[in-house]
């Protein structure tokens, strides 16, 4: 189990830091399209996020696959709350950056749920 995780916060990383270049990049060169300046912050959350709930996924996969049917689909619900508690705490405070927060948030959620149902299918 420890090999599977390293691993994966091998791959997690690299993914990280090419999610954060591709965004600098956007956010110098291309300045038309809107990014939050939290968006450091967003990969830094979302690469936290993404660690904690593989280790959890991983555990429950070496149970039965019912239990990891149910806390894979509780995790996600969970994870769907949560995030939308965010955007709209963010948003009730930092009006003014509320709708690039939300579109990179969102982008940021489609990325790293891909990566990490990937990861989750080759195992």
């Amino acid at each position: 189990m420890v090999d599977k995780f390293k691993k994966f916060a091998r791959f997690l990383t690299i993914f990280s830091v090419v999610i954060l270049l591709t965004g600098l990049v956007i956010y110098f060169w291309v300045p038309k399209i809107p990014i939050t300046p939290a968006f450091p912050y967003i990969v830094l959350f979302f690469y936290g996020f993404t660690l904690y709930i593989f280790r959890i996924l991983n555990k429950a996969k070496e149970n039965r696959l019912s239990r990891f049917t149910n806390v894979f689909m509780l995790i996600n619900f969970s994870k769907l709350i949560l995030f939308s508690i965010i955007i709209l705490l963010y948003a009730y405070f930092n009006r003014s950056d509320a709708i690039p927060f939300t579109i990179t948030f969102f982008i940021n959620y489609i990325f790293y749920s891909a990566f990490e149902v990937l990861s989750l299918l080759k195992k």
